[in-house]
């Protein structure tokens, strides 16, 4: 990998690097199940079952369950129905518009569908 790096004259960030299996979902796909330990500047990189890439948690087992009861977490802390519940409709559709419809990542959704 560092000759690959050396030829791009790219620098990584061996704290930041991990490596990720992602799991088939038929299980008699499974070729293995330890992997060697890849390194990058005499460095081993860690192998990990989840990583937030982009602000999107992604998983070995590619759900995104944890990604979805985190963003429910987020709305309902950032909409406090409580404290605007006398609000006017137009500041309700203000907030509704700001934190309920999010397009930050959805080209990467489109190729999913």
């Amino acid at each position: 990998m560092e000759s690959c790096c050396d030829l791009l004259d790219l620098v990584c960030n061996t704290k930041k690097t991990v490596c990720m299996v992602f799991s088939p979902r038929d299980k008699s796909r499974v070729i293995a199940v330890y992997f060697p330990s890849l390194t990058l500047n005499g460095q081993a990189l860690n192998y990990v079952n989840e990583f937030c890439y982009l602000g999107h948690i992604i998983t070995n087992t590619l759900s995104d369950e944890r990604d979805v009861r985190r963003e429910i977490r987020n709305l309902y802390t950032g909409t406090n129905i409580r404290r605007f519940n006398k609000c006017s409709t137009r500041v309700k559709l203000c907030l509704f518009k700001s934190y309920c419809i999010c397009l930050y990542g959805v080209s990467t959704l489109e190729k999913l569908f």
